[in-house]
């Protein structure tokens, strides 16, 4: 009978240590990701342990750490967003790059199931916490959210109780969009928003009176007007404008939905856009607005930036024993075919 074949032995971090030159509390440090260490001798002990095929006992550093290397994620309905999701991806890219795990709880804007999964998520012992939501607007968490590390992405929290946000810049937003039109030579630009009491309606209509100020261009108050972020809105506000004889030669919309519906009711009065009529959307929204003929320029809302970031102070915070502080994160335009300079000045 052959003798059996003897398994190899595990590598070691000493035997890390001798194949790099270096000590073994070095290697601990490298994989740890614990003190400061040279870059040439950090390159090294990688090599090693990728040459050796090393790999670190998860469990036994976690416990020596105090940290189980995982963070929570808790949305409001972003899991089933088309184009929101985006924030997961940003957070968890992030994580993944520094050896952390996401955990994902998707609480379809049901509170029992916030709190729910909060308490879920703190038994499973994460070393910190997230919560998105799909839409920027004022939230409150359960109060258990902010017993460990925790940051709000998109959302702002109630005065009961400050947590801080990664945020997009809606008033930076606004004056984008309108920057776009002045910069054509537009002059009479009419604004189709949401809801007026929508927190980003209010913050994107402040930017794009802001941007027309700062270009003295006076804001034509009966131009302003009010719709719900849909298709049939803009489009019915569209008619309505056009059936009045408005001289208006560019709409800066609140979303890529109103400037289709502005887009179909000016191609159905016999308007060319963007040689008649120029449009500015706003979210960037994927698969909808470079579909569009003519393709929309937008303003996107950086979901995967905000994600990222969130995720970066979060970690952050968690190796650095410094509470997180949030941050707001610029928009940016996408310039495409629905703007050009008016034919009458």
């Amino acid at each position: 009978m052959a003798p059996r074949a003897q398994k190899a032995p595990t590598p070691t971090m000493k035997d890390v240590g001798v194949l790099a030159g270096v000590s073994q509390s070095t290697v601990s440090h490298v994989v740890n990701r614990t003190g400061k260490i040279p870059p040439e001798t950090e390159q090294r002990v990688r090599d090693a342990i990728e040459q050796l095929g090393f790999r670190p006992n998860e469990t036994a550093r976690n416990l020596r750490l105090q940290r189980s290397r995982t963070i929570g994620l808790v949305t409001d309905r972003i899991a089933s967003s088309p184009y929101a999701g985006k924030v997961l991806r940003g957070a968890e890219e992030y994580a993944w790059e520094r050896d952390y795990l996401l955990l994902l709880v998707d609480a379809k804007q049901d509170t029992n199931i916030e709190a729910a999964a909060v308490d879920t998520l703190l038994a499973r012992q994460v070393d910190g916490l997230l919560y998105a939501a799909m839409s920027w607007h004022e939230v409150d968490t359960p109060d258990s959210f902010s017993s460990l590390p925790s940051l709000l992405i998109n959302a702002w929290h109630s005065p009961r109780r400050a947590v801080p946000a990664v945020v997009p810049d809606e008033v930076h937003g606004g004056r984008l969009a309108a920057r776009a039109v002045l910069k054509e030579g537009h002059r009479r630009i009419a604004y189709l928003g949401g809801p007026v009491d929508d927190p980003a309606r209010i913050e994107r209509e402040r930017g794009f009176r802001e941007e027309l100020a700062a270009q003295q261009v006076p804001v034509n108050e009966a131009w302003i007007y009010t719709g719900n972020y849909q298709m049939r809105s803009a489009y019915a506000l569209t008619h309505s404008i056009l059936d009045a004889g408005e001289d208006i030669t560019a709409f800066v919309c609140g979303n890529d939905r109103m400037a289709a519906g502005a887009l179909l009711a000016a191609l159905q009065r016999g308007l060319r856009v963007p040689e008649d009529l120029s449009l500015v959307g706003y979210d960037d929204q994927e698969e909808f607005a470079d579909e569009v003929t003519p393709a929309l320029t937008t303003v996107t809302i950086p979901h995967y930036e905000m994600g990222r970031v969130a995720a970066e102070q979060l970690l952050g915070s968690l190796e650095s024993g410094v509470a997180p502080v949030g941050a707001t994160v610029p928009n940016q335009l996408i310039l495409r075919d629905s703007i050009a300079a008016p034919r009458r000045a």
